[in-house]
């Protein structure tokens, strides 16, 4: 499914996270009903927004993710009611632990690194950063990407993380937007830094926005890009710091260094 960016409304967006988290979480009471998809929808717990649909506009999503090739229905031998499973695995070549990344972001929305892998370990085990980032990385890289990284209030660890089925305006509301997806680890080029990703922190966003780079910030600016020469030359401060610390931009952008 690569080439053009796939986009879900709301609706379809939480069944086919409920269908993805089930699997991994409760993998006894998968394929599920329809019955059971809209209350698992509908829960109270591990969901936001909270919504309250019913059975019909359910089944109506399910039927739109199964046109996509998103989901299908089956009959276990002897039931005749119809089960529905999800279709990701085949459609977009995702390994379980990105599943359980990206019915995540389905159920909840934006968040940090580590509210994911505390979140997503319930579903598939992720010991530390660098497996969540593991598990990130092959959604950002997909074609197109599935994940995109969103904007910081001024903190490098204030890292978020979305994923881009959202419509374009809805993906630009949260500080995202299909142009920046995937674009974590790659070079920035202009004069600002905070559209890093909050790969630095505060004081030397400033000084990158400056003529000649945080090299001509304040001493603060350039102690807060990782040293007192600023990054070298032809690197971004994000990427001068994370060479310096001895992690990849990755692991930076997570928060791990």
């Amino acid at each position: 499914m690569g080439g053009e960016r796939l986009v879900l409304p709301p609706r379809e967006r939480r069944v086919l996270g409920v269908l993805l988290e089930k699997e991994l979480a409760t993998p006894a009471y998968y394929p599920l009903t329809v019955n059971a998809a809209t209350s698992s929808c509908n829960q109270k717990s591990n969901r936001d927004p909270v919504t309250e649909y019913t059975e019909a506009e359910v089944e109506d999503a399910l039927e739109q993710l199964r046109a996509r090739g998103l989901a299908s229905a089956v009959f276990p031998a002897g039931g005749r009611v119809a089960k529905w499973r999800h279709l990701v695995r085949e459609a977009l070549g995702l390994e379980a632990a990105a599943r359980a990344v990206l019915a995540e972001l389905l159920l909840r929305g934006p968040q940090t690194p580590g509210e994911l892998r505390a979140r997503a370990s319930r579903m598939r085990p992720l010991a530390d950063l660098p497996a969540l980032q593991q598990a990130i990385e092959q959604l950002a890289g997909h074609d197109p990407p599935l994940v995109t990284q969103l904007g910081t209030a001024g903190s490098r660890r204030a890292v978020r993380y979305a994923h881009t089925l959202y419509p374009e305006e809805e993906l630009a509301a949260l500080g995202g937007g299909a142009g920046r997806a995937g674009r974590r680890g790659r070079r920035r080029r202009g004069g600002s830094a905070a559209g890093c990703g909050g790969g630095v922190a505060t004081g030397s966003v400033a000084g990158a926005g400056a003529p000649g780079g945080a090299a001509g910030g304040t001493p603060g600016a350039r102690r807060a890009a990782g040293g007192m020469n600023g990054p070298a030359e032809g690197l971004t401060v994000r990427e001068s710091a994370a060479a310096r610390s001895g992690r990849s931009e990755g692991e930076w952008d997570a928060g791990v260094a």
